[in-house]
């Protein structure tokens, strides 16, 4: 009798073991499910491709879009030109205009060789320029910060008033093209800058 209820004893502590196992989940410590912000109901989202590319992923109740998946030249536009509130560029940029400057006005003076005049002038006149409009976009920026607005309103307003004063003033129009250039110089050099530093 001892043998036989060792035996049972035996075949009945596995089974213990398995109904006392701890159930752990593949999506244990994350949410394998979402709330649906339109329908409100639990859901898996389901993705959406195109060419083989995700584009959206959607609810399977009501199909309203859940999440957007941005495209490869959009993820590198999007690395390519974070934007960052920092007036360090500004100071740098400000910092070689005043040696530009020192440069002009010690070839003005004779103590530099003559030569070396119109460097320091184009060059006052080039980062003078770069500087403002370093200057104006870090100001946007800052603002739209301090107010916790999204800055593309900003950028959008600033874009159309230039186009009013093309409208309105041909006489400004050189100056409007001319800051439109230094603003799109600008983007390219910090975007640059961001994409190098990400990289590294």
């Amino acid at each position: 009798m001892s043998s036989q209820s060792s035996l049972s004893d035996r075949f009945k502590q596995p089974s213990q073991s398995i109904q006392t196992r701890p159930n752990h989940s593949m999506f244990n410590g994350h949410h394998a499910t979402v709330d649906c912000p339109e329908c409100h109901r639990i859901m898996v989202p389901r993705v959406i491709t195109y060419y083989g590319q995700p584009t959206k992923s959607i609810c399977p109740f009501c199909g309203a879009t859940f999440a957007r998946f941005p495209s490869e030249v959009r993820q590198f536009l999007q690395r390519f030109s974070q934007k960052s509130v920092s007036f360090d560029a500004f100071k740098r940029i400000a910092l070689v205009t005043v040696g530009f400057g020192l440069i002009w006005l010690l070839a003005t003076m004779e103590i530099l060789p003559s030569e070396m005049e119109a460097l320091g002038i184009f060059g006052s006149i080039i980062f003078s320029a770069f500087g403002l409009a370093e200057f104006f976009y870090q100001t946007i920026e800052f603002i739209a910060k301090q107010l916790s607005h999204n800055s593309s309103y900003y950028w959008s307003a600033t874009t159309l008033i230039a186009i009013l004063i093309l409208y309105v003033r041909d006489d400004l129009t050189r100056y409007v093209v001319m800051a439109s250039f230094l603003m799109i110089v600008r983007w390219i050099l910090a975007g640059f800058a961001v994409a190098r530093s990400h990289s590294q």
